[in-house]
């Protein structure tokens, strides 16, 4: 802990205990503070005549408001090349064209219009969606470390939707391929944020 005359400016270190003694006019100010703390302020100028003051100062710890802070782990081509490549898999998903209709009508009509059926098919291309989104999203933070893009998080899911690339696209295109087809749309991204119609109303 820290003891400042506000005065002369000079002061001391206080002990481990926090104890100290300090001496000082009756009508200065004295700063204490400590590492992580506010600073207190004490003047005895409108307290009784006294030789000694005896006092304990209770110290508010300091708090901070920061803006929220988005932690990714940090992945290379190699690993999200793994990922690109179980894109498209969705099972579950039209299982009705693979049965022989003849041979086996009802299973064929279970599985073409059975709402749990469809229900599986919606999830699983739900969670192929969710997929390619994380696969692109591991590639845009790539990018932006090497300086190929300049994308803020909150744009992230924006720009995505614009790409609209799909499953096919990204799993057969070559590194060099991607990267230049997501600089391209990054470019027009930006563009179109500059763009005023000259139909809007003023």
């Amino acid at each position: 802990m820290v003891v400042i005359n506000q005065r002369t400016s000079t002061g001391m270190m206080a002990e481990s205990n926090g104890a100290f003694v300090f001496n000082a006019l009756k009508t200065d100010t004295i700063l204490i503070s400590a590492s992580g703390f506010g600073v207190k302020k004490i003047c005895f100028r409108d307290s009784a005549v006294k030789k000694e003051y005896h006092i304990t100062v209770i110290l508010d710890s300091i708090h901070y408001n920061i803006s929220e802070v988005k932690i990714y782990p940090t992945k290379n081509l190699r690993e999200v090349d793994e990922e690109k490549d179980a894109l498209g898999k969705i099972p579950n998903t039209d299982r009705y064209q693979d049965i022989n209709a003849l041979g086996s009508p009802i299973e064929y009509l279970y599985e073409r219009f059975s709402r749990l059926e469809k229900s599986k098919r919606k999830v699983a291309q739900l969670q192929d969606e969710e997929n390619r989104r994380d696969v692109l999203k591991d590639l845009l933070h790539i990018y932006i470390r090497h300086d190929i893009i300049n994308l803020s998080d909150d744009e992230f899911d924006k720009f995505i939707d614009y790409c609209n690339f799909t499953d096919g696209f990204i799993k057969n295109s070559t590194d060099y391929d991607l990267v230049m087809a997501i600089k391209y749309k990054f470019e027009q991204f930006e563009k179109s944020k500059d763009y005023v119609s000259p139909y809007r109303k003023q």
